[in-house]
């Protein structure tokens, strides 16, 4: 019977998934992975410092809508990608982080950089994911992937002990999963409360953020805008959704700081939010 590693599993899964770029800092805890990434089609970036690799995955999602992809070694390694992780959370940024960690059986022992590292970064991801069975790993990358995209975007942690990753099972056993993401249709009794709302409204304007651009909205929002004649202005994160010029768009301002956007809300009856907060991003 043939017998594929927990290391190729990963590989394979992110291959699967067509991903272009992995941004990372070589570590032995997922060295099995690298080996089977060598002669594929996704192209490797060994940085100097965790930070600046998963900083460098975060602007790829933004700029790709799709996930970036960091990977990290365990203990020290971990810790270095936690300030790019919380920007990443904050800015809606799709991104899967994955880490080596200590192997199962080596947990508590005061193995090579053991540390909980799941309760660390917990709070500061979309979704925090450990991988205990090597049969399972093309399911959790998958998982991680759909997570960090499916609606409101954000980056997701996934954790793989580096037993996991350098044991041998039976292809038979494996679970693979491969889940395409589709958009969601949008809601039709919030839509039609919302058409019922502009349409009582007497100077409404919209404000688009990252969801927008996430969404690519960009060809819709110009459609609603020339249609209905309502002003759009974009947050920092949803520029680029539809040009900055008028009488489309009114620049790229926040509803809270001096610029286009608040003097606006001086004298409207109606804010429309489109994937956006009343906040920075």
């Amino acid at each position: 019977m043939a017998t594929v590693t927990g290391g190729k599993l990963a590989a394979e899964a992110l291959i699967e998934k067509k991903i272009e770029y992995i941004f990372t800092l070589s570590g032995g805890h997922i060295t099995p992975i690298y080996q089977y990434l060598e002669n594929s089609p996704v192209k490797l970036f060994d940085t100097r410092h965790e930070q600046a690799a998963v900083f460098m995955a975060e602007a790829s999602g933004r700029l790709t809508r799709k996930p970036g992809i960091a990977m990290v070694t365990a203990g020290p390694g971990f810790t270095n990608a936690l300030s790019a992780i919380a920007n990443a959370n904050m800015a809606n940024s799709p991104l899967v982080l994955i880490s080596g960690c200590v192997g199962v059986e080596c947990i508590e022992k005061l193995d090579l950089q053991d540390m909980r590292q799941l309760p660390i970064i917990e709070p500061m991801v979309k979704k925090a994911l450990v991988c205990h069975k090597t049969n399972r790993i093309p399911e959790f990358i998958d998982l991680a992937y759909r997570t960090a995209i499916t609606g409101r975007p954000g980056p997701v942690y996934l954790e793989l002990p580096v037993d996991i990753l350098n044991a041998s099972i039976d292809e038979t056993q494996v679970k693979k999963t491969n889940t395409v993401v589709d958009s969601r249709p949008a809601d039709s009794v919030n839509a039609a409360k919302i058409i019922e709302m502009i349409q009582s409204s007497k100077n409404p304007i919209v404000i688009a953020g990252s969801g927008a651009w996430y969404s690519d909205a960009g060809k819709e929002l110009v459609e609603f805008a020339e249609k209905t004649g309502i002003p759009a202005f974009t947050f920092a994160l949803g520029r680029g959704t539809i040009s900055d010029t008028p009488p489309l768009c009114f620049e790229s301002s926040l509803a809270i700081r001096p610029g286009a956007a608040l003097f606006a809300n001086f004298s409207t009856d109606l804010v429309i939010f489109l994937g956006s907060r009343m906040s920075f991003f």
